[in-house]
């Protein structure tokens, strides 16, 4: 009977609630351009003691604390800790020396999540609406680098993101903005694997961060928009201009390569009329911080002035950088025309041998 009514007494009385992780979140919209110098100073602010991610930290050690962690936000902490430039009010720089109070949060944070759960958010927090419906994709790719960042950061191993909580949607520069920048970055990282073309890459995420303030989030596109076009410049076809007196004529064109690796591409030619032909060349390969000289064949048809378009292109056919147009001046001879200067300089030679002749039999005559 005892046992009856506790099982009864088990049955209606409140469950205790069962003991859950807390969670603490490390978070904060980027103020730092693609160049490296930040809008403001308000990151080294917050990190300060009585600072929001100063008070963050001001807490006990905990076994049962889970953190969720930005990986883009830990970066910028990082570059305090060797000094930093900011923008003051006028826009003009401000140097500052390296940020001692940005290692001692730093290793007050590694000291605090010993052996607690540590997720990575998404770099950046971007949008999770957003980027659900324009870049689904893309999104993946900022999780899986932003696992690894993190690992790399705090050196240990952390979980992966999982769905983002982050509710909004980015400013309309940042929306507007973002996918011609997406795509492009993206074709160079296929090609370009280096450390720069990834932060260009992810740092497209930072700029859908729905806390951004609107000026802010201009700013930082429109760095990202100027870098992004520095980068993929790296890889370019000198100009010239030429001036072409032969009617088949190997035109020496040279590609650039100032990343530090090597890359395979196809280079396209077209013409811009019919006075000229040109034959496709072969795929080439550069080597890093280094430049090739391409012989592009070509056969003039008429005399005058055209142009050629050169496109690089990756192995898929995306198109890499600009295309360039190289004026060309066609001053070649057509072959009648060389008969008849000639002819017309032979029938003068002989005309002046004549008379050479018949001024000397006049002189003997006489």
């Amino acid at each position: 009977m005892k046992r009856i009514l506790l099982a009864l007494l088990m049955i209606f009385l409140p469950m205790a609630p069962a003991h859950s992780s807390t969670l603490v979140t490390l978070s904060a919209p980027t103020n730092k351009l693609a160049d490296g110098r930040f809008i403001n100073n308000e990151l080294a602010i917050s990190i300060s003691p009585g600072g929001d991610l100063g008070k963050a930290l001001e807490i006990k050690p905990s076994s049962n604390r889970t953190w969720l962690i930005d990986p883009g936000l830990i970066e910028e902490i990082v570059e305090l800790t060797d000094g930093y430039v900011y923008l003051d009010q006028e826009g003009d720089d401000v140097e500052v020396a390296p940020f001692e109070l940005a290692n001692t949060w730093l290793e007050k944070l590694k000291s605090l999540i010993g052996n607690n759960r540590v997720v990575a958010l998404t770099y950046g927090a971007p949008s999770q609406s957003f980027l659900d419906r324009a870049a689904p994709g893309e999104l993946s790719i900022y999780n899986a680098l932003s696992k690894l960042r993190l690992e790399a950061l705090i050196n240990r191993e952390v979980s992966a993101p999982g769905k983002s909580e982050v509710k909004g949607e980015p400013v309309l520069i940042a929306r507007n903005s973002y996918a011609s920048l997406r795509k492009s970055i993206k074709i160079t990282n296929s090609l370009i694997t280096s450390e720069e073309v990834e932060d260009l890459r992810l740092g497209l995420a930072k700029t859908l961060n729905p806390a951004l303030s609107k000026e802010n989030a201009f700013l930082i596109s429109k760095s990202y928009s100027v870098a992004i076009k520095d980068a993929n410049n790296k890889l370019r076809i000198s100009p010239g201009n030429y001036t072409i007196t032969a009617k088949n004529y190997d035109l020496p064109v040279t590609v650039i390569n100032d990343f530090t690796e090597q890359v395979t591409l196809d280079l396209v030619v077209t013409t811009t009329n019919s006075r000229v032909l040109a034959e496709q060349v072969p795929r080439i390969t550069i080597d890093g911080q280094s430049q090739i000289q391409i012989m592009v064949p070509l056969e003039v048809i008429a005399s005058g002035d055209t142009a050629l378009r050169l496109q690089l292109l990756t192995l898929k056919g995306d198109p890499i950088g600009l295309q360039k147009r190289i004026p060309l001046r066609l001053a070649v001879i057509p072959p009648i025309t060389t008969w008849l200067t000639t002819g017309m300089a032979i029938i003068l030679l002989l005309a002046a041998i004549v008379q050479s002749v018949r001024r000397v039999k006049s002189r003997r005559g006489k």
